[in-house]
């Protein structure tokens, strides 16, 4: 009997192609090639494909996702992210079929109601646990942790890597990660007021750096930001190591793979003192300094220095990562947490939840053009269900 796998992304695949991240999806979505065969089901997915090991198959509407998924009868549903694909994937579920559900982000916006009906969670760090049981009373949660291609995210040798030539006589700090508040950008931007002018530094992410550009200029400091929007996932190696120091110290992190994979490259880090970077990050001053005051421009700064002046080196962090997040270590993990996996019968909660979303999302309209009563009658009414 073949092992199927049906996936729905956070995002249409053609997003993280034009990122540059998608020579990496098949080992991602089929660790250790356990399945037989890997469908993408999907409302954003707009043209059938084959692609990275993946079969993708566009759904327009409920019926359709419906009926593919019962034809496949695939070992579980795999939805990501705790927000729309897990509520898509618990509203449109299939008997005797499991809804696994990952998380990545501590952001409590991303955290449906939905989540609690999964038959399992898996997440990327304790961190991560910790907010699901504060905020849905998750206490099940399997931490499964982020990848790293140890192997390929290595030191190289100067001579071998070309941005040498490029920021010759220049002190790399790099950002990598999308444009948003939580990244803390702005502060990296501000830290170069108090570098000397040899240090540069370079973004590297989707988003909008308007207003990153607006602060670099407001500081004087506009010729030393180099933006780039996307580096594809086998050149980043070459841009860790040509970095004296990876600054991204974020307000918070689900995981971090950014760090993971600096440190695997020892690649010298500053970041914030939090969770879960303080877990897997030594902070030994020689490789890592993780700060308390990471909104703090001037502490940036000297943390920056303190690293890119020493040539002190170690293999602490990096054997840390290899440890507990190589590649291999991780895809055995998942493959034993999908053997586990069981559909768990719902319970009354299921149902009300099932109930209450069905009405606001299908049937309000309807009703209240048929029965017009006031909205404080039909919040009390909503309240019984």
């Amino acid at each position: 009997m073949k092992h199927k796998l049906v996936v729905i992304p956070s995002d249409p695949i053609q997003a993280y192609e034009e990122k540059g991240t998608s020579s990496w999806l098949e080992e991602y979505y089929n660790p250790n090639s356990f399945f037989d065969e890997v469908y993408v089901l999907s409302p954003l997915e707009k043209e059938a494909r084959d692609v990275y090991g993946l079969k993708i198959i566009p759904c327009k509407n409920p019926e359709e996702y419906k009926r593919h998924l019962k034809s496949i009868n695939p070992l579980c549903v795999r939805a990501y992210g705790g927000y729309w694909a897990t509520t898509y994937a618990n509203y449109n579920r299939v008997a005797n079929i499991p809804v696994v559900s990952s998380v990545h982000d501590t952001n409590v916006k991303l955290l449906h109601e939905s989540l609690k009906f999964s038959d399992e969670v898996f997440t990327m760090s304790t961190v991560i646990n910790k907010v699901l049981v504060k905020e849905l009373n998750i206490k099940n949660a399997k931490v499964l942790g982020n990848r790293v291609d140890t192997a390929k995210f290595n030191k190289l040798e100067e001579s071998s890597n070309p941005l040498a030539e490029q920021f010759k006589n220049k002190k790399v700090i790099l950002h990598i990660g999308r444009k948003s508040f939580e990244k803390n950008i702005e502060t990296v931007v501000k830290s170069l007021v108090f570098l000397e002018d040899d240090y540069v530094l370079v973004l590297i992410g989707k988003g909008d750096v308007q207003s990153y550009i607006t602060i670099a200029k407001e500081h004087k400091v506009e010729d030393r930001l180099h933006v780039i929007e996307k580096v594809e996932n086998e050149a980043l190696v070459k841009w860790y190591n040509i970095a004296k120091v990876l600054c991204v110290p974020s307000r918070w992190e689900g995981f971090g793979l950014v760090f993971a994979e600096a440190a695997s490259c020892k690649t010298k880090i500053v970041t914030s003192n939090i969770a879960p970077m303080n877990a897997y990050l030594l902070n030994d001053k020689v490789m890592n300094i993780l700060v308390d005051k990471y909104e703090d421009p001037k502490i940036i700064a000297q943390a920056i220095l303190e690293l890119a002046n020493s040539n002190l080196s170690n293999n602490d962090t990096r054997d840390l990562i290899i440890k507990n997040f190589d590649k291999k270590i991780i895809a055995e993990r998942e493959v034993g947490y999908y053997k586990s996996v069981s559909y768990q019968k719902k319970n009354i909660d299921y149902k009300i939840w099932y109930i209450k979303y069905y009405y606001n999302k299908d049937f309000k309209h309807k009703v209240k053009r048929v029965i017009k009563l006031p909205k404080r009658i039909w919040k009390k009414l909503l309240s019984y269900l």
